[in-house]
């Protein structure tokens, strides 16, 4: 074959190379172009915006506390009455404990108290010991015994004498009056309201200070709720003929509760 012949078939078969290698180039491209990594690529890119509004969401709120305060007067005072005594041994001790503790009830009972505002609070006997360091023993000398009562009473005008009766009867530990609540429903109701008034007061202020304003309210707690039970102070007295009655008057109790709320912020 001479040498123009070769040349001109190499040409032609380098042609048909050039041509296959740029369909095979084209093809890879196709298949590029619907593979399963453009469609990853896609997901990825939609779970980034989701992520994204989720954060924007959280940051574009605000939490507040509030607190509110209501007075109410009491409707029921509770004091402790006692009796305390000791005797050479336990026995001892508890019966006569017992029998002077039965003459303070019967004297409530009779000056009208009822049963069901009386309520036994500890009834104890325990040693009264001296220690010795010489020997480091105790030796026990006599007993203790003690019996406390829970009154409740609505009738403040009875207090006074409820006092003197039981300190003549021989009751020697005395204290109260607490005063406190039946029912604070309705001052827990009224202090709620007035601390979710409070807490948003703060929050629009604050949006107002920074160009937005408040949206939905989205997370609500109660904080701690607490009515004060206010306490007088303590008589402790012993047994006589005749006791003058104590001045006793009533204080209004302060019904307080907090709440902590998040609201969501508009632009």
């Amino acid at each position: 074959m001479s040498n123009s012949n070769l040349r001109k078939k190499m040409a032609c078969g380098g042609g048909a190379v050039i041509l296959a290698l740029g369909l095979l180039v084209l093809s890879l491209a196709g298949c590029a172009s619907g593979s399963t990594p453009a469609t990853t690529q896609g997901t990825l890119t939609t779970t980034t915006s989701e992520s994204s509004e989720a954060q924007s969401s959280l940051l574009n709120t605000v939490t507040v506390s509030g607190t509110g305060q209501m007075s109410a007067l009491p409707d029921q005072a509770v004091i402790y009455i006692g009796v305390q005594g000791s005797a050479a041994t336990a026995a001892a001790a508890l019966d006569a404990n017992s029998k002077q503790m039965q003459k303070v009830l019967a004297r409530l009972k009779a000056d009208g108290v009822p049963e069901s505002a009386i309520e036994t609070t500890n009834v104890s006997v325990y040693p009264n010991a001296i220690y010795d360091q010489k020997t480091g023993k105790q030796t026990t000398i006599s007993y203790q015994a003690t019996n406390s009562v829970k009154v409740t009473l609505t009738d403040f005008t009875v207090i006074g004498p409820v006092f003197a009766a039981t300190a003549e009867t021989g009751a020697n530990n005395i204290s109260g009056p607490t005063w406190q609540l039946s029912d604070n429903t309705q001052a827990q109701t009224e202090a709620l309201a007035k601390a979710s008034a409070n807490a948003r007061a703060k929050a629009e202020a604050f949006a107002a200070a920074n160009g937005v304003t408040l949206g939905k309210v989205l997370v609500l707690n109660e904080g701690y709720s607490s009515p004060v039970y206010y306490y007088t102070g303590e008589a402790r007295a012993s047994a006589t003929t005749t006791i003058g009655a104590p001045p006793v008057s009533p204080q209004s109790l302060e019904v307080i509760i907090s709440v902590t709320i998040t609201y969501e912020l508009k632009h």
